[in-house]
């Protein structure tokens, strides 16, 4: 004769959960809203965070310099690369060379390029020189020092094109020489060129009317500076001064570390993240409220069957075993659903993400989505926890016969 299964309380708390469909999606809703609202709020700050922290450490210079008023453009370019056109005196760079305790120099020059028919995409272009360069070629994906021919291009990881492909600027053919490897800053959307290819660009009658193409050969924009290693550990302000003051007077530069010059979008992304941190925590106790508010109505509503767990032997021990299984497996499949949702969102989508906020880093590193996901099951857990707590305690206080008269 087959003996009948004794009935665990995991299992009735599966077959309630399955005899109420509607009300278990219901409440699920809720735990995959937090989740997945946690889980995207905080892999976005993060790399915003993250993109930072790799424009300040991969910068590969010491110092650099640009023009006053173009530095917020110019720190936009370096994180975002957002295209910018900035010039300044090109004799700055023989006299930061001859500062002392500069060891080394490499000069750019920065461009925009157009949203128009005469360019294929709206990019940073970027003209460095390859004898003294010491920050782009290490990007390279070949890892080699590259002999950039005339009218040949370097393109970042996220522009659009193909090495030993063409791509067009203000109606100028290039030819792709190389790639960089992912830099996780705004090198990933610039395009990099010799200063003699850059000059090809007084050709095109496009370029003549949006740059002062009459005196491109006496400008750049940056100077890249490599400290003496006498310097290193001591306090450059001393440095910085004379750098800022080497050059031609009239024009007024800002000598600075990678840190200093992303110190301003360091600031906004604190203070963003903040507010973001705010509203993430005011809806994390909203839905989890929400969440508690809805699990007692239902097992409020479920004296009647409780009442008769009891009368047929069941303890108060039983019964709030019971009710805090349903809970747990409602905010574990809820937890686990809205972190799923939101990754494939987020990877789905990232490098829309990515544009459309204008960062230059999105990636969900393994230990960051790890992370990111203990963390969502943990506050899904807790909140399923606490309204198990909350809805038993009512239940735990009534006699069986109460229970079951209160329901008719």
């Amino acid at each position: 004769m087959k003996k009948d299964k004794k009935l665990s309380i995991p299992s009735m708390a599966i077959q309630n959960l399955k005899a109420k469909k509607f009300r278990t999606i219901f409440m699920m809703f809720f735990v995959v809203l937090m989740t997945a609202t946690f889980f995207f709020s905080t892999i976005l700050m993060d790399n915003l965070k993250l993109g930072i922290k790799n424009t300040t450490g991969r910068m590969g210079a010491d110092m650099i310099m640009v023009p006053r008023e173009g530095t917020e453009y110019m720190r936009d370019s370096l994180f975002a690369g957002t295209p910018c056109s900035i010039f300044f005196d090109k004799s700055w760079e023989d006299s930061v060379r001859n500062v002392e305790g500069v060891n080394r120099v490499s000069p750019q020059l920065y461009v925009a390029t157009l949203s128009a028919s005469c360019c294929d995409a709206s990019v940073q272009l970027v003209a460095f020189d390859p004898s003294t360069d010491f920050v782009i070629q290490p990007w390279l994906n070949s890892h080699e020092k590259l002999e950039l021919q005339d009218g040949e291009v370097v393109a970042g990881y996220n522009v659009a094109a193909d090495v030993d492909g063409k791509i067009r600027f203000y109606d100028t053919t290039f030819q792709v020489a190389a790639k960089l490897e992912r830099t996780g800053m705004g090198y990933d959307n610039s395009v990099f060129m010799t200063f003699d290819t850059l000059y090809k660009l007084k050709d095109s009658e496009v370029a003549q009317v949006h740059l002062p193409t009459d005196d491109l050969e006496n400008v750049i924009s940056m100077l890249m500076i490599d400290v003496d290693d006498s310097f290193e550990g001591m306090d450059l302000a001393s440095l910085k001064i004379d750098i800022e003051n080497s050059g031609p007077s009239g024009e007024k530069m800002y000598a600075c570390t990678a840190d200093d010059l992303m110190s301003g979008i360091a600031s906004q992304v604190k203070q963003l993240s903040g507010y973001g941190n705010i509203l993430i925590y005011i809806l994390l106790i909203a839905t989890a409220l929400a969440l508690i508010s809805i699990f007692v109505i239902t097992i409020n509503e479920r004296k009647y069957e409780f009442g008769i767990l009891y009368t047929v032997g069941a303890n108060k021990s039983q019964i709030t075993r019971i009710i805090l299984s349903e809970a747990l497996i409602i905010s574990i499949c809820g937890g686990a659903a809205g972190v799923l949702i939101s990754y494939y969102l987020l990877v789905e989508f990232k490098d829309i993400i990515r544009t459309q906020l204008n960062i230059p880093y999105f990636d969900i590193p393994l230990q960051m989505g790890l992370t990111v996901t203990a963390l969502c099951m943990t506050i899904a857990i807790i909140t399923g926890i606490i309204a198990a707590v909350c809805s038993s305690y009512r239940i735990s206080k009534g006699e069986a016969y109460r229970l079951i008269r209160e329901s008719e």
